[in-house]
């Protein structure tokens, strides 16, 4: 008898041990978001994001807190903005590769992410690279880049239709499909959260 109680405190101890440490875990996780959301507004090439030293194996806390979405999210905004859309092509090395990249990350969070309005504001941003490819002297590839930023917006309405960036967007890609093939027209394109804001600013709100 006495082992067995033994054996049962011992048991009661080992799981009180790793509550404790899942715990720790937890307000790591907690607090990575909130530092490292910041850190993104201002250093968004960093590597190390949203990366909290886990105590428990497994991943235990990561999946009790369920945040896979809110990392696959933020994942999406990073390679936005390392696709700079506002920058000229000619000089950055590798632009074209990164930009493909980004608009098969924004594609990937479109078609699985779990938020509705994260939905939307990946089929805006994704809206915003075709803007920015559509700024070629080829007519053709430039009309192919409007029709797909339009197609984008609208995409963008369909998950949130109070989506004011996208709505903004659409009417701007609409403007400047009108105007083919002898302009381009002018207009600045909203981030997420921007609604009338700077053009292609940092995208660190929404979450």
């Amino acid at each position: 008898m006495s082992w067995r109680w033994l054996l049962a405190a011992l048991a009661a101890a080992a799981v009180a041990v790793v509550l404790l440490l899942l715990a720790v875990d937890v307000g790591r996780w907690n607090t990575a978001f909130a530092r490292d959301d910041v850190r993104f507004q201002f250093d968004p090439t960093r590597s190390d994001l949203w990366q909290p030293d886990e105590l428990v194996p497994f991943h235990a806390a990561k999946r009790l807190l369920g945040v896979n979405d809110d990392l696959f999210y933020r994942d999406t905004l990073r390679h936005f903005y390392l696709a700079q859309p506002g920058a000229n092509k000619w000089e950055h090395t590798n632009i074209d590769e990164i930009r493909s990249e980004a608009t098969v990350a924004l594609a990937a969070y479109i078609r699985e992410g779990k938020s509705q309005a994260r939905r939307s504001q990946a089929a805006n941003l994704l809206g915003i690279l075709g803007l920015a490819l559509a700024a070629t002297d080829d007519p053709g590839q430039r009309l192919r880049f409007l029709l797909f930023a339009s197609r984008e917006f609208r995409g963008a309405l369909t998950f949130d239709q109070s989506n004011e960036d996208a709505k903004f967007n659409l009417e701007l890609a609409l403007r400047l499909l009108k105007q083919q093939p002898t302009s381009t027209g002018g207009g600045a394109a909203h981030g997420p959260g921007r609604g009338g804001g700077a053009a292609l600013a940092k995208p660190g709100s929404g979450y």
